[in-house]
């Protein structure tokens, strides 16, 4: 299985939204944050590829200019190469989704989750799943998928 193929990071970001999704009802706040945010990550780079024309992540722009390591799970920087999501963001009046966008940019921090011994906050985890939640389903509608 290719990790960067298309299909395979949409499939994931959809598995990592539901368990972000579980692990703040069990009160596990930073884990939630953390799948949370990859759920983003592997939507973003999916949608990538739809706006390319590419199947997999790898034959992408960004990728080919040498995005890699840690840079992979950047969200800004992945977020900079999507023109429709930056389009849906600084044309929505209402700011759901700058909102949403400035709360994942702001509590998720890939390195710092994962090695983490904290439990968290409710509320952040709260928040953040919620904002996941909404640019999670901008993502896949710009995909013209559910």
């Amino acid at each position: 299985m290719d990790t960067y193929d298309k299909r395979c990071q949409l499939a994931a970001s959809r598995r990592q939204l539901e368990d972000a999704q579980v692990l703040h009802t069990q009160k596990r706040w930073l884990g939630s944050i953390y799948l949370g945010g990859y759920a983003i990550e592997c939507s973003l780079k999916a949608l990538i590829c739809y706006e390319e024309g590419e199947e997999n992540f790898k034959d992408t722009k960004i990728f080919k200019k040498g995005l890699r390591g840690s840079e992979l799970h950047n969200l800004t920087k992945l977020l900079n190469h999507s023109t429709l999501v930056q389009r849906a963001i600084s044309l929505d009046r209402t700011q759901v989704y700058q909102n949403a966008w400035n709360t994942v940019s702001c509590l998720w921090r890939n390195a710092e989750l994962r090695y983490s011994q904290d439990l968290g906050a409710e509320t952040d985890s709260k928040k953040f799943i919620e904002a996941v939640e909404k640019l999670h389903k901008l993502f896949l509608q710009k995909q013209g998928v559910k």
